[in-house]
């Protein structure tokens, strides 16, 4: 009997635990709080020197959840490290050539100032900062990190080994794929093959002296970058007479996305997605789908791209296949930045493969285009006037030549087939998956965007009011992340003469001036960089896409551009990395033009002068989740 009792007893406490243990399962998961919405507090206006030249960044994030509570969390930006520090082994932002040694200029090491995009990502259970050197030749560092009792830490560095893909060239903004790698754009501005062909109207005559001179002795864009990837190559027979092509070098190899796959043993491996066309790429975005890619294109006169490819891409792979495509606008409000539908034309299918032995076979453009220059009356005599990178030309598309000029000559290409090439100063991408809608900064309403600019717009698509402080538009999606049509949300205000703040400023400090990095954080949530001298201090803002409302959240020291902006969450810690590239250089401009706050670019010391890469502290990091 007492055997019976004692196991019934057993039998009882034993249910009755399972009973405690269900009930605090079903506790903890009521408990469990889903975030609603954020709210950073603002940030005043620069009021003195003092503030002028210092990071300010909102004090306090305010996070509502849904069971009706809501908690303050105060925050301090930290600097994760600082460009010529040794972290590890490594010293991050030293430029390097091919062979890992060290570039000289005027004798000592050359240490970036220019960190742009930044890509955090996680292997295993260890945790890598990629992040681009915004220069020629261009750099691409890969930190490792660690979350250490609350603390964000930098503990080794070293660069990205590209060789294999010939190095890379001006990396600015970035973006991380869903299956964990960096995408990032090569923002090729000067390495237009117009200028590398001989037998091009257009031909520049380089010294290759290593200091970017013609052989005039006049600096020129398109020889620096010639000179600069020669410096990481070691490339000595580079020849002017066949479209400046050398035995390791050429033009074609340059304006793409580079893609970054981080590996737990710290190693990487790297492509070029040549099928994402040839231009001058700000970055690319993968969509949910993991096919669509949309890529901008900065500067003037330049396209809007799309690349789908035939499969779903769910891990790093060298060789994407799939189609590109331009975008075509039609204009249908001019008011406030303006509305558009979006059409989509084909240019070619392709491999990287194919693409990359193209250009191993040295081509050059009139390979693949007949080529001259307009008239004095603004005439073709030969083939069709396009506008492409601020330049009139006459093209007249080779026989057999259709792939070669899709994927090495997009624009031009582009252009030929009616696609528009108006877009001025295209720059930041990023997707809100809440409203199923892509974003798009255009740093400047001007010059390709305005009507018929300089009477010599073949098309002329686009015909917008000028607007020196830029505008974020939004491009609609449909069900397969193809978009339909795209408007301006945020428009940046200029200043008319006697305006108050006119004195020091061009655009109206309560709202933007030139977007550039653009992150949609989720929660309504777009942040929005500015990369100006419109403004004393370019600052970063939190835009509410449901109550249309602009927050400042950070005020950089003077003469610095908002880069790197990048979210993550590890080990319970919410981290917003954010830039500050190039400090105390960029010299504000007041609406007459005049500077007055030169003195403070004038007198920055050389602490001053470093760029940072650093991170907003006090995040939760379920607000990333």
């Amino acid at each position: 009997m007492k055997s019976t009792t004692r196991f019934i007893f057993l039998i009882l406490g034993l249910l009755f635990l399972l009973f405690l243990i269900l009930n605090r399962v079903n506790s903890t998961s009521s408990s469990q709080k889903n975030v609603t919405g954020i709210s950073f507090s603002s940030v005043s206006l620069s009021k003195n020197d003092a503030e002028k030249q210092k990071m300010r960044i909102s004090e306090t994030l305010l996070v509502n959840y849904d069971d009706n509570t809501s908690s303050i969390y105060p925050l301090k930006y930290r600097v994760l490290a600082r460009m010529g520090d040794t972290i590890g082994s490594g010293k991050i932002g030293l430029m390097t050539d091919v062979n890992h040694e060290p570039i000289l200029k005027g004798g000592e090491e050359d240490i970036s100032d220019m960190p742009d995009g930044n890509s955090l990502i996680t292997v295993g259970n260890k945790h890598y900062l990629i992040t681009h050197m915004e220069e020629r030749p261009g750099m691409l560092y890969q930190t490792e990190v660690t979350v250490e009792e609350g603390v964000f830490k930098a503990v080794d560095t070293k660069p990205v080994d590209l060789s294999a893909i010939g190095g890379t060239i001006i990396n600015c903004a970035s973006s991380k794929t869903m299956y964990g790698s960096h995408l990032g754009g090569e923002e090729d501005y000067s390495l237009n093959s117009i200028f590398a062909d001989r037998h091009s109207p257009f031909y520049v005559d380089c010294a290759l002296d290593g200091m970017g001179n013609t052989v005039e002795g006049v600096a020129d864009y398109f020889c620096s970058y010639v000179d600069a990837m020669q410096s990481y190559l070691g490339d000595k027979n580079i020849d002017k007479n066949n479209g400046y092509n050398g035995d390791s070098f050429s033009p074609y190899n340059y304006g793409y996305i580079v893609e970054v796959q981080p590996l737990a043993d710290g190693t990487t491996k790297s492509a070029k997605h040549y099928v994402t066309g040839k231009y001058t790429p700000e970055l690319a975005i993968m969509m949910p789908d993991g096919k669509t890619v949309y890529m901008s294109d900065d500067g003037t006169a330049k396209g809007l791209w799309k690349f789908v490819s035939d499969t779903k891409i769910t891990a790093f792979k060298a060789d994407w296949e799939g189609t590109l495509y331009a975008a075509k606008v039609v204009q249908i409000s001019a008011e406030n930045g303006g509305a558009f539908d979006v059409s989509w034309i084909e240019l070619g299918h392709a491999k990287d493969s194919e693409i990359e032995a193209m250009i191993k076979s040295k081509m050059k453009i009139t390979d693949i285009f007949e080529i001259s220059r307009p008239d004095e009356n603004g005439s073709c005599a030969t083939g069709t006037k396009v506008y492409e990178d601020s330049t009139l030309e006459c093209l007249t598309l080779k026989e057999g030549q259709e792939k070669a000029a899709a994927f090495l000559e997009t624009r031009k290409y582009a252009a030929l087939k009616g696609a528009t090439i108006e877009f001025r100063k295209e720059e930041g991408l990023t997707y809100n998956p809440d409203k199923n809608v892509l974003y798009i900064s255009m740093s400047e309403i001007k010059k390709s965007m305005e009507d018929n600019y300089k009477d010599q717009e073949p098309i002329n698509d686009i015909r917008l009011e000028a607007n020196v402080c830029g505008a974020v538009y939004e491009l609609t999606l449909d069900h397969s992340y193809s978009g339909t049509s795209m408007k301006a949300v945020v428009v940046g205000e200029p200043l008319d003469v006697n305006e108050p703040y006119a004195d020091e400023w061009t655009c109206h400090p309560d709202g933007i001036s030139n977007p550039d990095n653009i992150t949609y954080i989720g929660h309504n949530t777009l942040l929005i960089s500015e990369d100006t001298t419109k403004h004393v201090n370019n600052m970063t803002w939190a835009y509410d896409t449901q109550r249309k409302k602009l927050t400042r959240i950070a005020s950089l020291p003077i003469g610095a551009e908002v880069t790197g902006v990048d979210t993550a969450a590890i080990n319970e810690k919410g981290i917003l990395l954010m830039n500050i590239q190039h400090p105390f250089q960029d010299n504000p401009e007041a609406l007459d033009g005049s500077l007055f706050n030169a003195r403070l670019i004038e007198s920055a010391t050389e602490e001053q002068l470093k760029a940072s890469i650093g991170y907003f502290d006090g995040l939760p990091s379920d607000i990333f989740k």
